[in-house]
């Protein structure tokens, strides 16, 4: 089946060639109503002789309904063969005193059409965009699983039993989160989360619609990945899991929320520490610190962008890279600076060496935060 963006092209070039069609043919006495849709003035025998029998123009069909009027239901009466009208007076060519309303009443056929074309294929169109904005979203944390190991039963797996596979995204590396099932979920849900943020500032009913359509992607894409990667073939057990990813993705919107809502990058760093990283001990914090900068910076683009180029050119959604972030993090905010420098005093006094150590403690800590010494610097780009 050819792909939404395909028949969008052969309606709009459809569309195109019945504008283009619109030229009832001129006398050389007079102008026509259409006669600055035409491109050449031609006699009408000319014109009429060039029509090829096997596809009338639309402009000839149009201007004859026009004309004529609605055709009548009612079957004819019989008529003498004298008193029938010849081929040639039963269809006269258009001359050059036809009623301007024709012209008006053919323009205003084909605008009901278009206007009724846009009707019906806006929702399609939606639809698809809505798809390629939440292939992007799944797209960072792909993975696979051989077949080969499948049928070999040799398929790696975790401690806890999760089976693990070959990682494509650059998050799982740059990350270093294990390539499986609950990795890709939880990363593909931060994505669409900071969509859905932005979904929401629209009306009610236009959100809730865009919303759902949006999300129902993601749900079905994952009864595709347990059954392809996973080889989950039932399907009663592919809902209960569904189940639960759908309690997951409830929580995981009111955790981020609450960290947007308080303004505080520890409290929205320990949410993705909880969801993401499963609140592992050994985490590293630079890293917690740069997907929280991440989050920060795409949201305030999202909200630069109107809901027409997320939807039309959503390519232009997530453009920042997750690894520039790194830089921001490690630099040092202006308090740990003055501590570095010795220009701080330590309360209760001290050597050099003692207030070096304070310095160190002070960074200890803002890592320990959650935001990597930055958490000022964060919230200002935010």
């Amino acid at each position: 089946m050819a792909c939404q963006s395909c028949r969008h092209a052969r309606h709009l070039a459809r569309s195109l060639r019945v504008s283009t069609d619109l030229n009832i043919p001129s006398s050389s006495s007079c102008s026509s109503p259409f006669s600055s849709f035409s491109t050449s003035s031609r006699p009408v025998a000319a014109a009429s002789a060039a029509i090829p029998t096997a596809r009338r123009q639309f402009a000839h069909s149009a201007y004859r309904r026009a004309v004529s009027g609605p055709r009548s239901t009612s079957r004819p009466t019989s008529q003498s063969p004298s008193s029938a009208p010849s081929k040639a007076s039963a269809e006269p060519p258009p001359s050059s005193d036809a009623p301007v309303g024709s012209a008006s009443a053919a323009l205003r056929n084909v605008s009901s059409r278009l206007a009724a074309y846009n009707a019906i294929s806006t929702p399609y169109l939606l639809t698809s965009s809505l798809d390629k904005l939440y292939k992007l979203c799944a797209a960072p944390a792909a993975y696979t699983i051989s077949e080969e190991l499948r049928r070999k039963d040799e398929v790696p797996q975790t401690a806890e039993g999760e089976e693990l596979g070959t990682a494509e995204g650059p998050w799982l590396e740059v990350f270093n989160l294990s390539p499986s099932f609950s990795s890709w979920s939880h990363v593909t849900m931060l994505h669409m989360y900071l969509v859905v943020a932005r979904m929401r500032c629209l009306e009610r009913d236009t959100a809730k619609t865009m919303q759902a359509q949006f999300v129902d992607n993601f749900f079905f894409d994952c009864e595709r990945v347990m059954h392809l990667n996973h080889g989950m073939a039932s399907s009663a057990l592919r809902q209960r899991y569904l189940k639960d990813i759908f309690m997951q993705w409830r929580g995981l919107i009111a955790a981020y929320d609450e960290g947007l809502a308080k303004g505080s990058d520890r409290v929205l760093a320990s949410a993705v520490w909880r969801n993401l990283f499963k609140a592992r001990e050994d985490v590293d914090l630079r890293a917690l610190a740069a997907i929280v900068v991440w989050m920060r910076l795409t949201l305030k683009d999202l909200e630069n962008m109107d809901i027409e180029s997320l939807v039309a050119a959503p390519h232009h959604v997530f453009r920042r890279d997750p690894r520039a972030m790194f830089p921001l993090v490690d630099r040092p905010c202006d308090e740990l600076k003055a501590l570095y420098d010795g220009s701080a005093r330590v309360e209760g006094g001290g050597s050099a060496p003692a207030a070096a150590a304070a310095a160190a403690g002070a960074g200890a800590s803002a890592s320990a935060s959650g935001v990597g010494g930055q958490a000022k610097t964060v919230e200002s780009t935010g």
